[in-house]
């Protein structure tokens, strides 16, 4: 049994992935700043819960002391708040908006995350940073990506000493009707983005490090 935290816990996904980390038998702690949202979620999934802001060092900072001491696995998953419509329309301020709040959720979230409760993690131990979209061609979310995916592939390398396995989960290009290499009924994107997470904590995967990994219904990553 492992001891996991989760963040974005208040999101959709991160329920999903959290339920799929409680059901294969560990011990979940999930956490995110909105407050009814997550014990909501803590209540269904009968785990603890944290309440704080991972995009605010401040709201850490106050929170500190409720983290467990030892953990196995981090999972960051990002927690969007802004919605800015259209980008077609978009104001000057609005895209400014919009680029700030994608990189906030999905990079700064897991910096601030990592840094600190990297020191909570056991040698051994795991840290999966999700991307939850498939991020459109030159699109603020395409750019934090490949943001995320740089810096995760650096970090790799310095929890490496300790063993810690350090790697990226993006949701990749669907399959489009027709595909053959898909069933009738794939899973969802969030089943998928679960079991490569959990597969990335075992002993079979400590190989794998530094690396975005994609999952797209099956479907190759580019199509000919």
């Amino acid at each position: 049994m492992m001891d996991v935290l989760l963040t974005g816990g208040d999101t959709e996904l991160g329920r999903i992935i959290a339920e799929g980390f409680r059901d294969a038998g560990h011990q979940v702690v999930i956490a995110g700043s909105r407050r009814d949202e997550l014990e909501v979620a803590a209540k269904e999934l009968d785990v603890d819960s944290i309440v704080f802001d991972n995009t605010d060092p401040s709201s850490l900072e106050e929170a500190r002391s409720q983290f467990p001491h030892h953990l196995d696995t981090i999972v960051n998953v990002p927690a969007l708040r802004w919605d800015g419509g259209d980008p077609r329309t978009y104001t000057l301020t609005e895209r400014a908006n919009t680029w700030r709040a994608a990189m906030d959720a999905t990079v700064l979230s897991a910096v601030l995350t990592v840094q600190i409760l990297g020191d909570h993690l056991r040698s051994g131990g795991t840290i999966v940073n999700v991307v939850a979209d498939n991020a459109t061609e030159g699109s603020a979310e395409a750019a934090v990506k490949a943001a995320l995916s740089n810096w995760t592939a650096g970090q790799a390398t310095h929890f490496g000493i300790r063993g810690v396995t350090l790697n990226a989960v993006a949701s990749g290009r669907g399959a489009e009707p027709g595909y053959d290499g898909i069933a009738t009924t794939s899973p969802s994107v969030a089943a998928e983005i679960t079991r490569l997470a959990l597969f990335l904590t075992t002993p079979a995967a400590r190989h794998i490090t530094g690396q975005t990994l994609h999952v797209s219904h099956g479907a190759l990553a580019s199509f000919a």
